[in-house]
């Protein structure tokens, strides 16, 4: 077994490490609601449909903490936090990020850095 840092000795089967799995978090707290969280979530649903995004789940989370920049989607384990995303804004994280695992620099960089880490400290430990 690989006992590496980063390695899942648990995940290995027959030599092979099995994915990790991927996550999509809409931040569904009242201020990313009120400024359209409900309709980025439903885009993302309807785009994430199929086989070929069984590598990643879509899931809500309470909150961010980023709230006058919302509403925030954080892409996990990329650590990439998106802010003020629209219905309109979907496809292009659709297409860009999770098909082609581009980073799309206009919609990072809104948040605090320390609240970033701070998030993505509790998303690696599991706390979601």
């Amino acid at each position: 077994m690989d006992h590496r840092p980063g390695t899942n000795a648990a995940a290995e089967v027959s030599g092979a490490v099995a994915e990790e799995k991927k996550y999509v978090f809409v931040c569904m707290n009242a201020d990313c609601r009120v400024r359209g969280a409900n309709a980025v979530m439903e885009r993302l649903e309807e785009r994430m449909k199929g086989e070929e995004f069984s590598d990643y789940e879509l899931r809500p989370y309470m909150c961010f903490g980023g709230c006058h920049e919302g509403p925030n989607v954080v892409m996990y384990p990329d650590k990439v936090w998106y802010s003020h995303v629209t219905k309109d804004d979907v496809d292009r994280i659709v297409d860009e990020h999770l098909k082609k695992g581009e980073k799309i620099p206009e919609f990072t960089g809104k948040v605090d850095k320390g609240l970033e880490e701070i998030i993505f400290q509790l998303l690696d430990s599991g706390i979601f």
